[in-house]
C-alpha cells in the first residue's frame, strides 16, 4: 500500500500542475461562484431559480470533470512512455498493477477534492438564494417543500386483479355462461378480466369514485405536518384545455379519527395538481385512503403512467440528497478514470482521449442512441438498406458497443436534486458496485496486464 500511496500522491501533484487541469479546476470555481448571480429560472419565482441553479450546476461539474478526467487518465502513463519518464518507476521493486491502482487512486483523489467543493459551493449557493425575497404567494413554502426537502413518492397498490378475475369466473359459473367454454377459452377470459381491470382501475366515470390506497407510509400521524397527493388527471380524448371538477374523500373508511372534510377542486386536465393532506389523515398501521370521486359528468378521467397518482412526504433535507447525487458522479467519474488509463497503456495520449471521448459520449447518450438505430433499421420499415450489405454488421457492431458501455443515464440524480425527490442510498451501492467494482475493477486488471506485458523500454547495443 505505501507504493500505491506514494504514486497516487505524485499523481495529484502532476495532475495540478498540468495546464489542462488549472483551466478545468479555474472553469469549475469561476462558475460555482458567479451562478447563483445570474441564474434566473422562470424570471418569477424563487423555488425556479434555485432549481435552474442546482440543474446547471451539477450537470456542469459532471460535465468538467469528465473531461478533466479522460485527459488526465489518457495521459496518466502514455505521457510517461513518450517521455520515458516511466523508466525511474518500473525499475523500482514496484509490481506494474500498483502502478496503475496508484495512478486511478490519485485522479480519484483530486476529484472527491473537486467534488467536495462543489458540495459546499452548492450548498452556500442555495442558502443565499433561499433568503432572497419573493412576491409571488406560496413561493417560499414551495422552495422549502419541493426543493430545500426531501420528498418520498409512494405509488397507490394495486389491488388483486387475478382474485378479482376469478370472482367474477366463478360468478359465470354459477350463471352456467361458461359451460361450454374450454379450459384454454377460461384461461382467455381470465387473462382478458385481468387486463380489463388492470387497465379501468386509473380511470374514474362519469359521477362515480374509486379508492385509492397508499401503503407503507413512515410518517408520524401525531405531529402537525402534512403529506401532498400529486395526481394529473387526462381527457379520453387527449384535450387539455377543459376543467374537470374533483372531490377527495381522505381518511380509513374505518377509523373516524382519520377521516377529513371533503375537498371539491376544479382541475385542468393534463395538468399536476398538489394537494395537502394532514398527516393525521394517515392510520396507525401507516395506510393512507382517498377516494377520488368525478363530480363532472361530462367525461371519464384517467391517470395514466406511474407518475400521474402518488403520494409525497418530506424525510429530510436536500443536504444529504446532494451528497448522494455527487457521490454517483464519483463512480461515473471512476469508471471513466479505469478506462483512460487502461487506453494510455498501449495507445498513445491523443488515440487514448479519442476512444474515451467516444466512450463518454455513448454513455450519455446510449439510450437515444438505441433508440436511434432501431428506427433507421430498414428491418422495421421495409425498405432498401442505405448501407447496402455493409448496414446489418454495422449495426451489429454498434449496439454490442452500446450494450458495452454503460449507460450514464441510469446514473444520474441530477433531476432527483433540483426536483426535491429522494435519490434512495440504493442507487449509490448499484453505482458503486457496478461501476467501480465491475466495470472499473475489469478495466484496472486489462490495464495491469497490458503494461506488463508491454515492453516499455528496449535495450540498446
Amino acid at each position: 500500500m505505501q507504493g500505491i500511496w506514494a504514486i497516487a500522491r505524485l499523481m495529484v501533484a502532476e495532475s495540478i500542475r498540468r495546464r489542462v487541469a488549472i483551466v478545468f479546476i479555474a472553469v469549475q470555481l469561476g462558475l460555482l461562484a458567479v451562478l447563483p448571480f445570474v441564474v434566473e429560472g422562470d424570471g418569477v419565482t424563487l423555488r425556479s431559480r434555485v432549481q435552474s441553479c442546482l440543474a446547471y450546476a451539477l450537470g456542469a461539474v459532471g460535465l468538467l470533470l469528465s473531461l478533466l478526467t479522460v485527459f488526465l487518465s489518457c495521459a496518466a502513463v502514455a505521457d510517461e512512455i513518450r517521455n520515458k519518464t516511466v523508466f525511474t518507476v518500473v525499475s523500482k521493486p514496484l509490481a506494474r498493477w500498483k502502478l496503475v491502482a496508484g495512478k486511478w487512486l490519485g485522479i480519484m483523489l483530486l476529484n472527491a477534492a473537486l467534488l467536495g467543493v462543489t458540495l459546499l459551493a452548492v450548498s452556500a449557493a442555495v442558502w443565499y438564494l433561499a433568503r432572497q425575497p419573493t412576491s409571488v404567494p406560496g413561493d417560499r413554502e414551495a422552495l422549502q417543500f419541493e426543493v430545500l426537502s426531501v420528498r418520498h413518492g409512494v405509488k397507490p397498490s394495486p389491488p388483486d386483479f387475478q382474485a378479482l378475475a376469478e370472482e367474477e369466473i366463478r360468478r359465470l359459473r354459477q350463471e352456467n355462461r361458461l359451460q361450454d367454454v374450454s379450459p384454454d377459452g377460461v384461461e382467455a377470459v381470465r387473462r382478458s378480466l385481468v387486463d380489463n381491470y388492470r387497465a379501468g382501475w386509473r380511470s374514474i366515470p362519469p359521477g362515480q369514485g374509486r379508492q385509492f390506497i397508499f401503503r407503507n407510509l413512515r410518517v408520524d400521524r401525531e405531529q402537525e405536518g402534512y403529506l401532498h397527493l400529486r395526481f394529473k388527471p387526462t381527457h379520453p380524448g387527449g384535450l387539455s384545455d377543459v376543467a374537470a371538477l374533483v372531490r377527495l374523500y381522505c381518511g380509513d373508511p374505518e377509523d373516524p379519527d382519520t377521516q377529513m372534510a371533503p375537498v371539491e377542486m376544479e382541475c385542468l386536465v393534463d395538468r399536476f395538481q398538489t394537494v395537502p393532506i394532514p398527516l393525521a389523515a394517515v392510520n396507525r398501521e401507516g395506510v393512507f385512503y382517498v377516494l377520488i370521486a368525478s363530480a363532472d359528468r361530462g367525461f371519464t378521467i384517467t391517470f395514466e403512467g406511474d407518475d400521474s397518482l402518488e403520494l409525497l412526504y418530506g424525510i429530510g433535507q436536500f443536504h444529504w440528497n446532494l451528497f448522494c447525487c455527487l457521490a454517483i458522479l464519483w463512480c461515473r467519474l471512476a469508471f471513466l478514470a479505469a478506462g483512460g488509463l487502461a487506453a494510455s497503456c498501449f495507445v498513445s495520449f491523443p488515440v487514448a482521449c479519442m476512444a474515451m471521448m467516444l466512450v463518454l459520449f455513448v454513455s450519455a447518450s446510449g439510450g437515444f442512441l438505441m433508440d436511434a438505430m432501431e428506427w433507421v433499421d430498414p428491418g422495421t420499415t421495409g425498405k432498401a438498406d442505405p448501407m447496402w450489405i455493409f448496414g446489418p454488421p454495422l449495426r451489429w457492431i454498434g449496439r454490442t458497443f452500446v450494450r458495452l458501455v454503460p449507460d450514464f443515464s441510469r446514473y444520474d440524480a441530477t433531476g432527483n436534486v433540483a426536483s426535491g425527490r429522494l435519490i434512495p442510498l440504493v442507487w449509490t451501492f448499484q453505482a458503486a458496485a457496478y461501476l467501480v467494482l465491475v466495470r472499473g475493477l475489469i478495466l484496472g486488471v486489462l490495464a495491469s496486464v497490458i503494461l506488463t506485458w508491454r515492453e516499455v523500454a528496449r535495450p540498446t547495443a
